[in-house]
């Protein structure tokens, strides 16, 4: 093992105590389930069950969300195999925990402590591993392996920063990638990194966002809310972060001038912020309400959003939408969601953590690129008087998700079908 290795080993052993006290921080800010932390420390309570379990590892809500369609994919051909979903974040673990399939079973990805990762592949002992654009832990890896488990990596994705990181401490990624049964990227691009770091088995596949089912819309709540906007012109903006809320609100302004009676529908991507952003659009003049806390009314200028699950709700009603992170460099939101409800997608410039799903939507003319945010009212005001008439997936994105799907199930056959063998 080289130095570098080890030391990242020995830092991670000794960190585990401050890494606990980390984690106990963060649930105490919300951002973990306090309830369930111990998962994060590799501890459940939970059994192992007696069949072949592929373990699948998805870090948020995008790549959780894929996941669930590959693996019900695979159950549908395989039902005998039981399947261990790992995430990372809580929006994640709250999405999928409504969605799962049977034999599906959810927990939190253990930290990379040492310490953590062994008692979570001791008590689970998967007999095989598929993770999704998951970020690259040593100790996760490293472990993962030196147990004979078969890994394949999909959606492999990492940003010129991470690129250039990883090549600093090379004699700790290139071992382990080099192990990887298979590694599937989004671009050629994708591939030289990887294959500089040492991976073998690297193809290019389409994102497997592509491949993910349409959001369900809840129909009740649709014709309910539907009902209280009534005639309204609205527009909405999914996935925000700060400093784009108030872009946000500003474009309102500007609309507002011609469009007396609109509505902004905003989704902050974190939930926890919604009373600071009512605060900030009565600062701007704005009225707004919660979602969770009280009825549409024709005066609201601003309807926040503070509950999960819904957005497939929101892209149904909704002509037009603006992607939050990409007006900050945050790297930009999953698109595809929206483009599947038959939702007109405006983003900015900072689109780097998905740039092939933009390229492909703007190919397309299901997005547009805008620069300057003070260009926003100018691309949202035609579709103020556009009636969305339905959210029926457009056909060009069902053949890319259709035949993605059938692409990499015929991938992953040998390896699930290895499975199949191994419990006979």
């Amino acid at each position: 093992m080289s130095l570098l290795r080890s030391g990242y080993y020995g830092i991670a052993w000794a960190g585990a105590p401050f890494i606990s006290v980390y984690l106990q921080w963060r649930a105490k800010n919300n951002r973990e389930e306090k309830a369930r932390l111990s998962e994060r420390k590799g501890i459940t309570a939970l059994p192992r069950p007696n069949r072949s379990l592929l373990w699948v590892n998805a870090v948020s809500v995008g790549e959780a969300i894929a996941a669930l369609t590959i693996i019900q994919s695979i159950l549908k051909k395989h039902p005998e195999i039981q399947v261990l979903l790992t995430t990372t974040t809580t929006s994640s673990a709250h999405v999928v925990q409504k969605r799962l399939p049977k034999n599906v079973i959810h927990q939190f990805c253990p930290v990379d402590t040492p310490q953590a990762v062994k008692r979570f592949l001791e008590h689970w002992q998967p007999d095989l591993a598929i993770w999704i654009e998951s970020e690259l832990w040593p100790n996760l890896m490293h472990q993962t392996q030196e147990r004979g488990i078969p890994t394949i990596l999909l959606n492999g994705r990492m940003s010129e920063k991470s690129f250039a990181n990883w090549k600093w401490f090379k004699g700790v990624i290139s071992p382990l990638l080099s192990r990887l049964v298979c590694c599937g990227v989004q671009s050629e691009k994708q591939a030289t990194f990887f294959k500089t770091l040492g991976a073998q088995n690297v193809f290019e596949m389409n994102n497997v966002k592509l491949m993910m089912d349409p959001l369900k819309v809840d129909l009740d709540k649709f014709d309910a809310l539907k009902k209280e906007i009534g005639t309204r012109p609205l527009w909405l903006a999914a996935s925000t972060h700060p400093g784009e809320e108030e872009i946000v609100f500003q474009t309102h302004k500007v609309l507002q001038k011609s469009a007396p009676n609109l509505l902004t529908i905003l989704v902050p991507r974190h939930i926890e912020r919604a009373q600071a952003l009512k605060d900030l659009a009565q600062k701007e003049s704005l009225s707004s309400v919660l979602r969770s806390q009280g009825k549409l009314h024709p005066k609201i200028d601003v309807y926040i959003v503070d509950t999960l699950g819904e957005m497939g709700l929101f892209y149904a009603l909704s002509p037009i939408v603006l992607m939050g992170a990409t007006f900050t460099p945050k790297g930009g939101h999953n698109p595809i969601e929206a483009a599947q409800l038959g939702t007109f997608i405006i983003h900015g410039p900072h689109t780097f953590k998905n740039p092939q799903l933009y390229e492909t939507l703007r190919s397309l003319n299901f997005s547009n690129l805008i620069h300057e945010s003070s260009d926003i009212a100018l691309f949202v005001k035609p579709w103020l008087k556009k009636k969305k008439e339905s959210y029926e997936e457009p056909a060009i994105l069902k053949i890319y998700r259709e035949e993605g799907l059938k692409n990499l199930m015929a991938l992953l056959s040998p390896h699930l079908k290895a499975l199949k063998r191994e419990q006979e």
